[in-house]
Parts: structure tokens; C-alpha cells; sequence
């Protein structure tokens, strides 16, 4: 499964990294960086799901990598959208 997330302030990461810590398969996080470059980081470290926190970027001056915060996905093999719906961002 792929859908959009948004990951807005710190209790926000720690509470999806705690849920994508349960889950038993691999959780990824993904998306462009500001020149349209892939990343792919694991969405079960803290440190990694951190820096993708949108107010933790708001509150840098220079960042060595701006997220284009669109283009935040969170990709699992499994569903697990009933575990992380909280996060899950509906285009209307």
C-alpha cells in the first residue's frame, strides 16, 4: 500500500514511528527533494522519521535538503492504513 502522510510536530513522529515499529513488515518513508531527487528512508527510526517532521524543517534556517512536503508517502507491503490513518493525508 501507498499513501500520503504528514508528520506535523515531534508527538506526531513519535507515535508513527512507535506504530511503525509494530507493524511486521517493512515501513518506508518517501518522496522528492527540492531538485525532484528520490529519497527513501525507513519510517521505523526516529531519527529518520524526525527529519522528515514538517515543523522540525519549518524550524531550520538552511536545510541541506528542502522536502517538497507533497510528496510525503509512507509504502508497506502489508495494509496498514487502519494503523496509521491518523497520518494519512486525503487530497480532496
Amino acid at each position: 500500500m501507498k499513501v500520503k502522510v504528514e508528520l506535523v510536530d515531534l508527538e506526531s513522529v513519535k507515535k508513527f514511528t512507535q506504530i511503525a515499529r509494530s507493524i511486521d513488515s517493512d515501513v518506508r518513508l518517501i518522496g522528492k527533494d527540492e531538485n525532484g531527487a528520490n529519497w527513501d528512508i525507513s519510517a521505523k527510526s526516529l531519527f529518520c522519521s524526525l527529519i522528515m517532521s514538517q515543523k522540525e524543517q519549518a524550524n531550520r534556517e538552511h536545510t541541506a535538503h528542502e522536502v517538497d512536503w507533497n510528496t510525503i508517502w509512507c509504502v508497506c507491503e502489508k495494509d496498514i492504513y487502519a494503523a496509521i490513518s491518523d497520518f494519512v493525508v486525503v487530497d480532496k
